[in-house]
């Protein structure tokens, strides 16, 4: 685990500059607001003049590391353009494929400045795609639609609504030649008014909407109640979805961590009852349904506060505290972490409880980074339960690690149950005290 602070604290400072100065006009940078590390970009307009994504609005990825600046990011467009593969890593020079070749030196407005370039040209890489012109050009007058719906892709509209309701709009009053009329300097002005008011609210904990959401346009008021009203469904939206999550935890937690209790006891004889289940996992099977939990589980926050979110392995994991643990159906365990990742590209499942990891040792360790006592601790666990099939890849992590075994579980399949001495809330609280440090 790690709160990644020294690279947010990079991208924000690059965010602030990017707003006073964008990389060009028509490319929108904003970071998502569940995560800094995830700087979403919208390209569009002069960019693409005189080739055939002109006209074309593609929504794309900056995935960066905790170790950013000094390793590179993940690049991933979304929207489909005959050039990439929608949401696969791309191979070019100032991406993860190359970190021989990556200068620290670099930012967000070196890196979309040469993936313009490179989207431009007709290298053939990783990721891509050679479709010909024409595709491409039916792929452009696709593409705003594309990020404008929420079943293909409802972060476009979540991150950059008020740019695609004003390309929308622009469009509409143009008509339907193509390519579209190149942006007058008003329209562009007005655009990179629109970008910067965002960009510079999104680093903050509750981003007010811009001005150009809320003011409406002369019709008397319109504008801002529509405002309201959108804002207004959003809560209901997310409320809905912390009820249901909510009930999907209280059905299936206690029976969950009972039966994986049960599992360990009859078929290895290793009994954990006595032992604390400090977190269990509830993994998401999109990127889309991540960031929609998160963000809704975070506006309850009478109900689920926040420990942390970071970047482990590539991709995002938030872990939430409930304010009323859950209490397993034989009455031995009590369960008030909850951990969920994003989903590992490549790697697709269902959603759904994951894992639970239990805390072994006698309680006195007060660090998470691996030493002696971890080892000797682990090796002791093991040698006791040598009917289990120990997976033992974590147990040489640096921070936090882990011995684990995986059971089949009637409804829920292959699951794991992972072995540590700290339990996760006090990791995390060791990693934040450790970071304020430095």
């Amino acid at each position: 685990m790690s709160s990644n602070s020294a690279a947010v604290r990079k991208l924000k400072r690059e965010y602030g500059r990017l707003e006073a100065e964008p990389v060009h006009q028509g490319i929108f940078v904003r970071p998502l607001e569940s995560n800094f590390l995830h700087a979403h970009f919208l390209l569009s307009g002069e960019v693409f003049h005189d080739t055939p994504y002109e006209g074309g609005v593609y929504h794309g990825v900056l995935q960066f590391p905790k170790e950013y600046p000094f390793k590179p990011p993940s690049i991933i467009t979304r929207t489909p353009s005959g050039r990439f593969n929608p949401n696969n890593k791309i191979c070019f020079s100032m991406s993860d494929f190359h970190p021989e070749s990556w200068e620290p030196s670099w930012s967000i407005r070196t890196i979309l400045s040469g993936f313009v370039s490179f989207m431009n040209g007709n290298e053939i890489t990783t990721g891509g795609v050679d479709a010909p012109p024409a595709v491409r050009v039916k792929y452009a007058k696709q593409s705003l639609s594309h990020c404008m719906d929420p079943g293909k892709d409802d972060l476009a509209m979540k991150i950059f609504d008020d740019v695609l309701d004003d390309i929308q709009a622009e469009r509409k009053d143009m008509g339907s030649s193509w390519p579209p009329a190149r942006a007058t300097n008003a329209t562009a002005s007005s655009n990179k008014a629109a970008s910067s008011a965002k960009t510079s609210a999104a680093p903050k904990a509750a981003p007010p909407k811009p001005a150009v959401q809320e003011g409406g346009g002369g019709d008397g008021g319109g504008g801002k109640n529509a405002s309201k009203n959108k804002k207004k469904k959003e809560r209901e939206r997310r409320k809905k979805l912390v009820a249901k999550f909510s009930k999907e935890l209280e059905e299936q937690v206690p029976s969950f961590v009972t039966l994986v209790s049960e599992e360990l006891q009859t078929r290895f004889g290793l009994d954990v009852s006595k032992l604390l289940a400090d977190h269990v996992c509830y993994r998401t099977d999109s990127l889309e349904q991540y960031t929609a939990l998160v963000e809704a589980l975070r506006s309850a926050s009478d109900t689920y506060s926040q420990l942390i979110e970071s970047e482990i392995g590539g991709r995002s994991i938030a872990t939430f505290k409930l304010a009323k643990p859950l209490i397993s159906d034989d009455g031995c365990h009590l369960i008030n972490v909850i951990e969920i990742p994003s989903p590992k590209e490549g790697s697709p499942y269902q959603a759904g409880l994951e894992h639970v990891e239990f805390v072994i040792g006698d309680g006195s360790h007060s660090s998470p980074m691996n030493s002696d006592a971890h080892q000797s601790t682990f090796g002791a666990w093991m040698d006791q339960y040598p009917a289990v099939n120990w997976n033992t890849k974590a147990r040489d992590k640096e921070c936090n690690p882990d011995i684990s075994t995986k059971i089949e579980l009637a409804g829920y399949g292959t699951v794991s149950v992972k072995f540590h001495l700290m339990s996760l809330e006090n990791v995390i609280k060791f990693e934040l005290e450790s970071d304020k440090s430095e």
